[in-house]
């Protein structure tokens, strides 16, 4: 058996750096005794939270920046006292992640030499999304994704009177002047790479691609907007206000949209070269505020939907290992965070934004055979009663260990011949 999890531990970076657990930005280093104690107490559940759930890999998201990977490993020598390894990059690749928040893998130390575990080079995923993205097949060099790939930004309200009221182009800086609005090209690429761990499962490859989408959709009037929608008359003024954050919402989308593109690039070309890869995708994928809303009104597609593939072709297709997850009828428990959508108010708080999925060669009664591993029917599940009772010993939720709960599925091995 092989158990595989994903979890966000929210802002773990800051936590590890004895730091608020909030945004660079905002963050502040903890000098008060009441809060050294609660972030010693924090990083000690969400040690025993991992023991708990017992994983052989887990992904990480909202873990140290790249170059702070020693903090997490002082984390795994010390909290975990060795149990589980972070699986590094060598020094002279780079991870292709910006910001605080990393992607890391960890694998149960027991487990490594025969999982073998390494990180795919980035520069194989890049070669990989611009040969799937080829114009011309034949042509070597004309696929639009490769490091950055080409998006537009439509500018979907205008207004007469004013033509570039209201766009805001969620990519503008605040230094000098703001694009012009209108339909524009935009060169865009992942702000956190996918990180691919390649495993050795009796003697196949097995991918685990790691993924923290990001929404990009922070403006700050986000919260005051979306009350200002549910008023019966509007001023102009906020009209704009609510004009200018859908905009910025619906370019979010826009570039988070094309992430997942590329990622199906990449998955595509394992199968051109494979006939049947053993490939698993978790994380979290952020779809953004306003989720239902813009999916209706802008006939975006729901993000995983994009990822899984077309049914059409159906061993390319991603399965979702909460496919058959039921614990309760009629009670859902198919969500991994509690989120009040100031946008959507109506939606319910309870939201699916981890995810595992899987090829389907991984499933079925001749995947041991075909593969070497198989995940099982009902395999799957969120780690709800570890979470609860793990964070019984904190009075608030703002000090739970994460935001998130972790979601786990079961693989089966082959024995080894």
């Amino acid at each position: 058996m092989l158990r595989l999890s994903t979890w966000n531990i929210k802002w773990f970076g800051q936590l590890l750096q004895g730091k608020t657990r909030t945004t660079p930005q905002k963050s502040r280093t903890v000098t008060d005794t009441a809060g050294k104690a609660l972030q010693a107490r924090q990083i000690q559940q969400i040690g025993a939270q991992i023991e708990a759930i017992d994983p052989d890999i887990l992904c990480i998201q909202e873990g140290p920046s790249t170059g702070n990977v020693a903090r997490l490993e002082a984390f795994c020598a010390d909290t975990l006292r060795g149990g589980w390894t972070v699986v590094k990059r060598p020094a002279a690749e780079t991870y292709l992640i910006s910001g605080a928040q990393g992607i890391f893998f960890m694998v149960r130390t027991s487990r490594l030499r025969e999982l073998s575990p390494g990180l795919l080079p980035n520069s194989q995923w890049i070669h990989a999304t611009e040969v799937e993205s080829r114009t011309d097949p034949m042509a070597e060099g004309t696929g639009e994704h490769g490091r950055t790939w080409p998006i537009v930004h439509p500018w979907f309200k205008p207004d007469a009177d004013d033509p570039g009221h209201g766009v805001v182009d969620a990519d503008f800086d605040g230094e000098g002047d703001p694009p012009a609005a209108g339909l524009a090209d935009r060169i865009h690429s992942h702000y956190r790479h996918p990180q691919v761990l390649v495993c050795t499962i009796n003697r196949r490859r097995v991918d685990f691609i790691g993924l923290h989408l990001k929404s990009k959709f922070s403006h700050e009037d986000y919260a005051k907007a979306g009350a200002l929608r549910r008023k019966a008359k509007l001023t102009k003024a906020e009209v704009a206000l609510i004009n200018a954050v859908e905009q910025a919402a619906v370019s979010a989308r826009v570039r988070i949209s094309t992430e997942v593109i590329n990622v199906r690039h990449f998955i595509e070309n394992r199968f051109r070269n494979e006939p049947n890869p053993a490939i698993f995708v978790l994380g979290d994928l952020n779809d953004g505020p306003g989720k239902e809303y813009f999916e209706r009104r802008y006939l975006f597609q729901d993000l995983i939907g994009g990822l899984q593939g077309e049914v059409f072709f159906a061993q390319r297709f991603l399965n979702h290992a909460l496919f058959d997850y039921a614990p309760q009828e009629g009670v859902n428990h198919r969500w991994t965070a509690q989120f009040r959508d100031a946008w959507d108010p109506a939606r319910p708080e309870e939201i699916l934004l981890d995810h595992i999925a899987f090829t389907q060669g991984l499933t079925g009664s001749q995947a041991l055979d075909r593969l070497g591993l198989r995940v099982p029917p009902k395999g799957g599940r969120v780690e709800h009663e570890i979470h609860n009772a793990i964070n019984a010993v904190f009075g608030e939720a703002d000090d739970f260990t994460s935001d998130h709960r972790p979601l786990t599925v079961d693989i089966e091995v082959a024995p080894v011949a």
